[in-house]
């Protein structure tokens, strides 16, 4: 059983991207009072929960904008426009648990011709490294990303629906956790 780090998620609070606060549900399916769109719920379906394990909030990400240039998010348009119109689509979830991080990712094609979904799980005490980052070029052309890095490997992710202060308590939350595994290092 994982240890419950010093004041981690002491009081999840609304506002963590698409799911606010949440708690499983019996058979590790997601809790129905989740605000989140039927595929996004189908998203949450992908993986299972722990026995104990908790939905603390979740940030969808963008697979689409890479970035705040102009002519980059243009073409971005572009290609999310005709992946749409040909049945396809782009999603990206990070899934913060009391437990660990789950990514989440699935990528469809052609109605479908191609599809391809993957879960990772990273353990929260192997968790080196978080923060986030906004980039803005034109004076009003934003792009935000937030990046986790493991033991074995950095994610980042553009955020497209989130402002400041969300991906601010994001990082708050899970300095948290940071701060408890270097004490924990630190101890051993």
């Amino acid at each position: 059983m994982q240890p419950q780090y010093p004041g981690q998620y002491p009081s999840p609070q609304p506002g963590y991207g698409t799911a606010g606060p949440a708690h499983a549900v019996p058979g590790g399916a997601p809790n129905p009072q989740l605000n989140l769109n039927p595929k996004q719920q189908a998203m949450l379906g992908e993986f299972d929960l722990l026995p104990g394990e908790q939905i603390v909030y979740t940030i969808q990400g963008d697979g689409f904008f890479l970035g705040a240039n102009p002519a980059a998010k243009a073409i971005a348009a572009l290609q999310a426009t005709l992946v749409a119109l040909t049945g396809g689509h782009v999603r990206i979830f990070v899934v913060v648990t009391n437990h660990r991080i789950v990514l989440v990712e699935s990528r469809q094609a052609f109605c479908g011709f191609r599809r391809v979904k993957g879960v990772q799980a990273i353990a929260l005490s192997s968790l080196a490294e978080c923060g986030w980052g906004r980039e803005t070029q034109w004076c009003c052309i934003h792009s935000r990303a937030v990046h986790l890095e493991s033991k074995t490997q950095r994610y980042t992710l553009v955020i497209k629906k989130l402002g400041d202060h969300a991906l601010r308590e994001f990082v708050a939350n899970l300095s948290q956790v940071l701060v408890a595994n270097a004490a924990t290092r630190t101890a051993t």
